[in-house]
C-alpha cells in the first residue's frame, strides 16, 4: 500500500459539516527515565502540555530579549518572507525560522535542555519542523487565537501523525492585561 492509498487518519479541511474525531495517537512516545520524570510524562500525556518553571536564568531571558529587539529592528529582516507584520500598523508581530537569522536562538531550540525532552515525549531523534518568535505588544496588536499546529503541519506540510512536540517559552511575565512577549518554538519532530 502507498503512502498515497493509506487512509487520511486525521482527515482536515474537508467540506461539509465538520466531524471531531479521536486522536488514536499517544502524545507521549516515550518513557522516563529522562529529564522528564514519570509524573511530568504522565501530565503532559493528560493534559497535552507542561509548564516548566525557571527553564532560562535570568541572564539568559535578558540575553534572548535584547536579540529580539535587535530581530525586530533589523530593516533587512523586516522586509524578508520570514516577517509578518501587525494588521493595524508596522511593529513585527513574528519572525519565522528564527534558528535561521539568530545564531542566539538557533543555540537554545538546538540545546539539550530542549532537544533531551522531544527526544523523550517522542522517543526518537528530532529535528525542527518550525520556529517562530511572536511579540506581543501590551494593549495593542492582533491576538493569537487559540488553534492547531498540527491541522496546518497535516495539511499544508503533509505531516502525517501528530508526532510532534511543541514548546513555547515565555520572556516576559504574562498577566491579564498583557499576555508574554515569547520566543515561541514550534514543532521539533520525530524522525
Amino acid at each position: 500500500m502507498t503512502v498515497a492509498q493509506r487512509p487520511d487518519l486525521y482527515p482536515t479541511r474537508v467540506l461539509g459539516e465538520a466531524v471531531p474525531k479521536p486522536r488514536t495517537d499517544p502524545s507521549v512516545w516515550g518513557e522516563a527515565p529522562g529529564p522528564l520524570d514519570a509524573e511530568q510524562l504522565k501530565q503532559y500525556e493528560s493534559n497535552g502540555y507542561l509548564v516548566l518553571d525557571n527553564l532560562l536564568s535570568a541572564r539568559e531571558v535578558d540575553l534572548y530579549l535584547s536579540e529580539l529587539r535587535r530581530l525586530g529592528e533589523d530593516p533587512a529582516l523586516r522586509a524578508s518572507e520570514r516577517v509578518i507584520l501587525e494588521p493595524e500598523s508596522d511593529e513585527v508581530r513574528s519572525v519565522f525560522e528564527v534558528e535561521k537569522v539568530s545564531e542566539i536562538f538557533a543555540e537554545l531550540l538546538r540545546s539539550p535542555r530542549l532537544m533531551n525532552i522531544a527526544r523523550q515525549v517522542l522517543d526518537s531523534e528530532v529535528y525542527i519542523h518550525q520556529s517562530r518568535v511572536n511579540y506581543k505588544p501590551g494593549f495593542g496588536g492582533a491576538p493569537f487565537h487559540w488553534h492547531s499546529d498540527f491541522e496546518t503541519w497535516h495539511s499544508e506540510d503533509g505531516m502525517p501523525r501528530p508526532r510532534a512536540f511543541s514548546v513555547s517559552i515565555s520572556l516576559t511575565e504574562n498577566h491579564p492585561y498583557n499576555g508574554p512577549r515569547r520566543c515561541h518554538v514550534v514543532g521539533c519532530v520525530g524522525a
